[in-house]
């Protein structure tokens, strides 16, 4: 994910109003909508990325996502398919008790290309060779 892209998502998100649980977008009255519907004004995580970059680009983000959502450990992992990255971002921010502030802490601790937490180069996706320790 590109420095941009977080800044993108987080604010687009940041404002409780702008996010959902449960449908991929909602317009003002609640309805559920798709993410491209010109009445949508809250998105969950994935209909936000779709929103914001495109189905193309938020398919590759997918899996990235979840892994850093999940360590690792869950979701999906290297080489698994973008969609099941896609559902393990959904029954996340769909969980009950998953909340606003959980999901905006979140994003905003996502790396992003090229530079880690501790300002370290390291790959785009955040992997790392099995057998290769950092």
């Amino acid at each position: 994910m590109s420095p941009e892209e977080k800044e993108q998502l987080v604010a687009l998100l940041l404002d409780a109003r702008h996010w959902c649980q449960g449908a991929e977008a909602r317009n003002a009255e609640g309805h559920d909508v798709a993410y491209t519907d010109a009445d949508a004004s809250a998105w969950d995580l994935t209909g936000a990325a779709c929103h914001l970059f495109g189905w193309p680009r938020a398919r590759e983000l997918f899996s990235q996502l979840s892994r850093y959502l999940h360590g690792g450990d869950g979701g999906a992992k290297q080489g698994e398919s973008e969609i099941a990255g896609m559902v393990a971002l959904q029954s996340w921010n769909d969980d009950a008790e998953t909340t606003h502030a959980e999901l905006i802490a979140w994003l905003q601790s996502l790396p992003v290309d090229g530079v880690a937490d501790d300002g370290a180069a390291r790959p785009a996706d955040d992997t790392v060779a099995d057998g290769i320790e950092r």
